[in-house]
């Protein structure tokens, strides 16, 4: 059912059939697209009663999605229509400005959070499953667009856009067993291939202008019969302080730099008049996002890739055109890809090991009798997880007087609030606290305190929060930190493009070395795309 609500219905009241239900709609299309476009196309008899509903800014509902309407087209053909286009509600971010907001050292969810900017909050929820931590500015933006640069900032993410609720996911879609076989005279079937980013040779340049001695690193079999008579040469930047790292880097890149983009465009209406339609109507279904294997039968090789846009026809419930490739991304982009390789090999050796988040007060504190938060320590979990919260204190209180101690997981109050009667003097403090179920995702852990009279002073590192758990991004292995993690990433030739098929990631713990307080984190490349993480843990200073 396809409803119109007033411009100003607001969240939580979309549950009705608003102004009215246009069931009389010539053609109603979302076009969705994967980290892009997410909009509607309707067209509506212009002489209908409904149609006055059709105005700018009114909310249409579809496919249980709403979509404010932007642009309003009006035809006097021989049946007078009004056309309509609009942009899902995730776009109302757009019109909010973010003057400057800083996002520094955190998850991705709370930078998302950041950029919910003033009451937002009150409209839209975020979320990720993305923990690794980064830093970004929101300087003179809008909401919206700054969700789409924190993907680009972090390297990762795909947008799930569902009414008011926002998440970006290592991977929204899923794998379901969907496989398309490539055929040669099927005209519903586009393939494009782009050759924009092909390159056969590279030349590196690192931090502070670092560059190699023998200048270019070629791509192999860069002269074969696919190229040109000449070599395709692009500058790659890499984040390399020495030669040697750099030299590395490049090598690496040069495996996968600049192969050529394939996407696959199926016309399921056109499609749907020739013979082989019954093979592809597992993609009338399909979601943005889900995997989808291509059978090349010309050189009978399988290839996984994405679903990367969908139009999908909303008056009969199915996909009228589906798009499955690899989304575009720019050559000079490498650099962050090894880094995302280094990230997943961490994400990979934080659920093997289980890891103690650590806080003690850099500067003395005074307690007084206005509640003040001293400790508000960041946790991100891989995967769902147990906390354990340790809490110690040492100070002086000016007076007998009673310490109230309130915790808060994620700005909410956890129902355990002690209170410790302290004597004038000396006193001690020890609160063990279990946080069952915490999912998975970053989170925050603030501690507040205050006395009913005079003060309690807390030197210096007398104050300490300990946080332990499995499945946790960081902080200090309960192990002697030591980890190995290798990732191989396969690849075939089809037709003198390479095309990535399968990828594997083993994780072990290894024996402790030696007795020492700490080790920081080294990656390895071996011999192209071999990544090797020889030690994977964080030092305590």
């Amino acid at each position: 059912m396809i409803c119109v609500y007033d411009k100003k219905t607001t969240k939580g009241n979309f549950d009705n059939n608003g102004l009215a239900v246009l069931n009389e709609c010539i053609k109603c299309e979302i076009t969705h697209e994967l980290n892009g476009d997410y909009s509607l196309d309707l067209e509506y008899p212009s002489n209908s009663k409904k149609a006055q509903y059709l105005i700018k800014y009114n909310i249409i509902k579809a496919a249980g999605q709403l979509f404010r309407i932007i642009k309003i087209t009006k035809e006097n053909k021989d049946q007078k229509i009004i056309s309509v286009w609009a942009r899902h509600i995730f776009y109302d971010l757009n019109f909010y400005f973010i003057e400057n907001v800083k996002a520094e050292l955190c998850s991705v969810k709370t930078a998302m959070t950041k950029a919910l900017i003033g009451d937002l909050p009150l409209t839209y929820t975020v979320g990720s499953d993305i923990v690794l931590g980064s830093t970004i500015y929101f300087v003179e933006d809008n909401p919206a667009a700054a969700m789409f640069n924190i993907i680009k900032r972090w390297g990762r993410g795909e947008l799930l856009r569902d009414n008011f609720d926002i998440k970006i996911l290592q991977s929204m879609g899923s794998d379901n067993g969907v496989t398309v076989r490539r055929g040669k005279n099927i005209e519903a079937i586009k393939v494009i291939n782009d050759a924009t980013d092909i390159v056969t040779k590279i030349y590196p340049k690192g931090n502070n202008n670092v560059k190699l001695t023998e200048k270019y690193i070629s791509v192999t079999n860069w002269d074969g019969e696919d190229y040109p008579p000449f070599p395709l040469i692009k500058e790659v930047k890499f984040d390399a302080d020495d030669e040697p790292t750099l030299r590395t880097l490049a090598t690496a890149a040069a495996a996968t730099i600049g192969l050529e983009r394939s996407t696959i465009e199926v016309d399921m209406i056109e499609l749907s008049r020739t013979v082989e339609y019954k093979n592809y109507t597992q993609l009338e279904t399909i979601s943005v996002g889900d995997s989808v294997t291509i059978i090349h039968d010309d050189v009978d090789v399988n290839v996984k890739v994405p679903v990367i846009k969908i139009i999908t026809d909303v008056l009969t419930g199915l996909n009228s055109k589906v798009t499955f490739g690899q989304p575009r991304k720019p050559m000079q982009d490498l650099s962050g890809l090894i880094q995302t390789i280094s990230d997943d090999l961490g994400n990979q050796v934080a659920q093997a090991l289980s890891s103690m988040m650590y806080y003690s007060n850099g500067q003395t504190l005074t307690i007084g009798t206005t509640l003040q938060q001293p400790i508000y320590l960041g946790v991100a979990a891989i995967a769902d997880t147990n906390l354990f919260l340790s809490l110690s204190m040492y100070g002086t209180a000016s007076q007998a007087c009673t310490l109230t101690i309130e915790i808060q997981l994620d700005n909410k109050d956890i129902v355990f609030t002690p209170k410790q009667k302290l004597q004038a003097g000396d006193n001690v403090v020890g609160i063990p606290l279990g946080i069952p179920q915490v999912g998975a995702g970053g989170h925050y852990i603030g501690v507040f305190l205050k006395v009913d009279a005079g003060t309690f002073t807390i030197p210096i590192y007398n104050l300490q929060a300990m946080v332990d758990g499995r499945n946790l991004q960081g902080g200090l292995s309960a192990e002697i930190p030591h980890a190995e993690a290798s990732s191989t990433q396969y690849y075939i030739n089809v037709k003198g493009s390479r095309q990535a098929t399968a990828t594997s990631l083993e994780v072990a713990q290894a024996p402790p070395v030696g007795n020492t307080t700490g080790q920081s984190v080294a990656y390895q490349n071996v011999k192209g795309s071999h990544v090797t993480a020889t030690n994977a843990s964080v030092t305590l200073a």
